[in-house]
């Protein structure tokens, strides 16, 4: 038994107001459900497949791919498909984005570690192998306020430490960790290069976010050609984006939450000529931040064959002005 179908929030744009009425929807079969999308004027030419399909990704989850096809009346989303629309033309829309997921969690995949590896490196060379058990080296603990109203303590190094004390006592499931605790008496954490292997890309964007020092922050940002405030801005906004790939969440017209910083220009990289009109709440500019942060990680990187491919495939039902693409992307000396 499923939902019927999404909550639709229906705009009235002129008044700018959300009309808000009791949810009252029954569950319906799978069957019922495609007869319902029928009924809403879809074309549905294999009823079996279309069931097959939604007994395996739910209504309420394809209900967002839908919505492109449905038709407006005075502003307002109604419960009507445009004419000739078919049953085909929403699925491959949901297929589209699940490859662009799958696309750009590879591609952080590889800069992730790439962070990591340089965090690493650079704070080992200049303080030692266990850097990360140094208060000295991070900044103090930070009152901050939350939308309520109420505070709290941000304390980077407290955290840090609390993460890799759980790690080393309850997770048996990392053999390095094992063999560190069964081989070292002390100290009781192990190096930097193990214990940053265990946090999260949100703590590596904390770690860096944290450094006492200015040079410290600058020396990191500087390998991937970036300046320290735009790197530690990119970080955050690409953890973003991590998470809701990691998450299987819709990507391809989202409004991201996190805005990352603007970069101006880069001496070093290419980047996009028009950083000015570019939407950085869009999805094109983290595609553009994965795509500068690639040519320094690897050069001869596939992402921009695979991406332009992608798109070419699936341009019979993407609208790429939703997503942030300017006219003409293509023809952007970066993207060449």
């Amino acid at each position: 038994m499923h939902l019927t179908e999404e909550p639709i929030l229906c705009y009235l744009c002129s008044l700018n107001l959300i009309i808000m009425v009791k949810y009252n929807k029954p569950a319906l079969t799978f069957s019922q459900q495609v007869d319902l999308l029928i009924a809403r004027g879809l074309v549905v030419n294999n009823k079996k497949r279309v069931e097959k399909t939604l007994a395996n990704i739910s209504y309420y989850r394809l209900s967002a791919y839908m919505l492109p096809f449905k038709e407006c009346q005075n502003g307002v989303v109604i419960d009507r498909f445009v004419p000739d629309t078919t049953w085909e033309m929403v699925y491959d829309l949901y297929k589209f984005d699940r490859k662009l997921r799958l696309l750009l969690f590879d591609a952080i995949e590889r800069i992730e570690i790439a962070i990591r590896t340089q965090i690493v490196n650079q704070l080992s060379l200049k303080y030692g192998s266990h850097w990360q058990d140094n208060r000295s080296i991070f900044k103090g603990p930070i009152t901050r306020r939350r939308r309520d109203g109420s505070t709290f303590t941000d304390d980077v190094f407290a955290d840090m430490q609390q993460h890799i004390k759980d790690r080393l006592h309850n997770d048996r499931s990392e053999t390095f960790i094992q063999h560190y605790r069964d081989t070292y008496s002390e100290p009781e954490n192990p190096p930097s290069w193990m214990s940053v292997e265990i946090m999260y890309f949100s703590q590596l964007s904390r770690i860096c976010d944290g450094l006492k020092k200015r040079a410290d922050i600058v020396g990191i940002a500087k390998y991937f050609s970036l300046p320290p405030q735009t790197f530690l801005s990119w970080l955050h906004a690409l953890n973003f984006t991590r998470n809701l790939c990691a998450h299987h969440s819709r990507m391809w017209n989202r409004d991201m939450n996190i805005v990352p910083e603007k970069l101006e220009f880069s001496r070093n990289l290419k980047w996009i000529s028009n950083p000015d009109t570019a939407k950085r709440n869009k999805v094109y500019y983290s595609v553009c931040m994965i795509y500068y942060l690639l040519q320094t990680i690897n050069p001869r990187t596939s992402f921009k064959k695979r991406l332009v491919d992608l798109l070419e495939k699936y341009s019979h039902v993407i609208n790429l002005n939703s997503m942030g693409f300017p006219a003409n992307w293509k023809d952007d000396n970066f993207w060449k």
